[in-house]
């Protein structure tokens, strides 16, 4: 099987879906669960820019690398999603600074329908990513020569962080994700592994941890 990117997307697809169902239950007069929402909308975009920003300096440079003609689209994405930060903000601030209860039912509704199509466009880009992009990769590469670019990230990273990832990643995907996680920390870092899987091992089953 090849070496894979992109598995951390189950957890983005998760993300953007959990604000939508926020989006799409509170009260838009309440101003505890607009703050809630409010809340949430910044983590999510927080976590989508790091995203992003990884994958871009990461991955999207391999690319680069090779003169690949397939990455303009992609970065595109990248670009206009930005732009749909600060709309789905706008939409927000407006909904909640609303004069009458009724402009602030129906800057809620404007906003959940705007943020319904963010999560489409966005699986949408996952889905290109890992059908265009990865294999791309996979032509141009060899899988020591992928595996390489994680390896560098784990290095960077210190015990907490990698813990702290497993968290929140591990929730979301089955056990050949997990196990594939682990192996490449193992292979990697196996100092910080060891450290790692005291913390995380618990959580765990058997079949989730490399031999």
């Amino acid at each position: 099987m090849r070496y894979k990117f992109y598995r951390e997307h189950k957890f983005v697809s998760a993300a953007l879906n959990d604000v939508e169902r926020i989006a799409a239950k509170i009260d838009f007069r309440s101003p505890e669960e607009t703050k809630r929402l409010s809340l949430e909308l910044e983590r999510l975009i927080s976590m989508l820019k790091g995203h992003a920003a990884y994958e871009n300096d990461k991955l999207h440079g391999l690319l680069k690398g090779k003169n690949s003609e397939i990455l303009a689209q992609i970065e595109k994405d990248h670009e206009e999603q930005e732009l749909d930060f600060k709309h789905l903000k706008k939409l927000l601030d407006k909904a909640i600074q609303a004069k009458s209860e009724e402009e602030q039912v129906e800057g809620g509704y404007q906003f959940y329908l705007y943020y319904r199509k963010f999560v489409a466009d966005n699986l949408a880009h996952l889905y290109q990513e890992e059908t265009t992009i990865l294999p791309e990769l996979q032509q141009l590469y060899t899988d020591e020569e992928l595996k390489k670019v994680e390896a560098k990230t784990y290095h960077e990273m210190t015990i907490d962080q990698l813990v702290g990832m497993m968290e929140v990643l591990f929730p979301h995907m089955n056990t050949h994700d997990r196990k594939a996680f682990l192996q490449d920390v193992k292979d990697a870092e196996p100092d910080k592994y060891k450290l790692a899987l005291q913390n995380i091992g618990p959580s765990l089953d058997t079949k989730d941890i490399p031999v």
